[in-house]
C-alpha cells in the first residue's frame, strides 16, 4: 500500500494533489465490500457488470461538486438509477432488432440535443449507450422475472458504493493541502529568485485547484485562500527581501511545509516568527495571517 501513501515522492510528480490516490483508495475500499457481498450473492451474470457500476457511481459522486455526504449518496442512486434504467431498457429490446433501432436513434437524438445545450450533459447518453452495450455483453435478461432480478442484484451491490461513501472519510481538505503544500514548496524554493513571478504554472494550478475545491468546503478555507493569495501578492516579489530576511523566511516555511504534512501545529520552535517580525513587518504580517489560517483550517 505504499504506492497509495499520501505522500509520495515517485508519484508526487504525476499526481500532484493526490486525486487519484484518494480516489483508488476509495474504489478500494468499494471493491474490497463488491468481493464481500459476491462471496454470498449468486448473481444472473458476470459480477464485474455489477462491480463496474458501483465504481463507476462511486467515482461520479466523489467528484460531483456536492457538499455533503447525503449530496453524494444522492447523486450515487440517481446514477445507480440510471444505469439500471439503460441496462433494463437495452436487455428488454435486445432481440427485437427494430426495437433495439429505435431505442438507439432514441439516445443518439439525446445526444445531439444535448450537445446544442451543453457538450458536457452530451456525455450522459452516449456513456448510457456504452452501458446498454456492456450489459448486453454480459448476457441480457429479456423477461420480466429476469430484469427485475437484475435490478435487485444491481441494488444489493450498490449498497457496497453507500456504505463507502458514508463511511469513507471525506479527502477533500487532503487535496486543498495538498494544493498548498505545493505553493509553499515551490515559495521556499524561490525565494530570493529574482526571476520568481507568481505566474509559475506550478502555483497558478494549484491555486486552481484551491479555489476549486472551496464551494464544498468550510468557510475558514476560504479565509485561507484568501491569506494564501495576499502572500502570494505581497511576499513572493522579485528583490523584496534582503538576505537576512531570506534565511529566516526560509527557516519558518520549512517549518510550516513539516508540519501541514504531519497534521501538527506550527510550533516556531527556534523564534524565526518573532525574529521575522523585528526584521521585516510586512512579510511578517502576511506570514502570520497564512499560518493563522492553516492552524484554524487544521481545527
Amino acid at each position: 500500500m505504499s504506492v497509495f501513501t499520501i505522500k509520495n515522492k515517485f508519484l508526487d510528480p504525476y499526481d500532484p494533489f493526490w486525486i487519484c490516490r484518494l480516489l483508488s483508495i476509495k474504489v478500494g475500499t468499494a471493491i474490497i465490500l463488491l468481493f464481500l457481498i459476491n462471496a454470498f450473492l449468486k448473481s444472473p451474470q458476470g459480477p464485474i457488470v455489477y462491480f463496474m457500476a458501483v465504481m463507476v457511481c462511486t467515482l461520479a459522486a466523489e467528484l460531483s461538486p456536492a457538499n455533503t455526504k447525503a449530496k453524494k449518496v444522492s447523486v450515487f442512486l440517481a446514477l445507480l438509477f440510471m444505469l439500471i434504467l439503460t441496462a433494463s431498457l437495452f436487455s428488454w429490446f435486445s432481440y427485437l432488432t427494430l426495437g433495439l433501432f429505435v431505442l438507439f436513434i432514441s439516445f443518439t437524438y439525446l445526444i445531439l440535443r444535448f450537445m446544442a445545450s451543453n457538450a458536457k450533459v452530451a456525455a450522459l447518453p452516449m456513456f448510457m449507450i456504452i452501458w446498454g452495450l456492456i450489459q448486453l455483453s454480459g448476457g441480457a435478461a429479456t423477461d420480466l422475472n429476469g430484469i427485475t432480478n437484475n435490478f435487485l442484484f444491481y441494488v444489493e451491490f450498490g449498497l457496497a458504493g453507500v456504505v463507502t461513501i458514508i463511511f469513507f472519510p471525506d479527502f477533500t481538505p487532503n487535496i486543498f493541502k495538498s494544493a498548498l503544500l505545493r505553493i509553499l514548496e515551490t515559495d521556499l524554493q524561490n525565494v530570493g529568485n529574482i526571476h520568481y513571478k507568481n505566474s509559475h504554472p506550478l502555483v497558478l494550478s494549484a491555486l486552481f485547484m484551491l479555489r476549486a475545491k472551496l464551494p464544498i468546503l468550510p468557510e475558514a478555507y476560504g479565509v485561507l485562500y484568501t491569506s494564501i493569495i495576499s502572500f502570494q501578492n505581497d511576499v513572493m516579489k522579485p528583490n523584496l527581501l534582503r538576505l537576512e530576511d531570506q534565511n529566516v523566511l526560509k527557516a519558518i516555511l520549512t517549518e510550516l511545509i513539516d508540519a501541514i504534512s504531519r497534521g501538527t501545529d506550527f510550533a516556531d520552535k527556534n523564534g524565526n516568527l518573532k525574529a521575522l517580525s523585528a526584521l521585516n513587518e510586512h512579510v511578517y504580517t502576511s506570514l502570520s495571517q497564512l499560518i493563522e489560517g492553516v492552524q484554524q483550517c487544521k481545527a
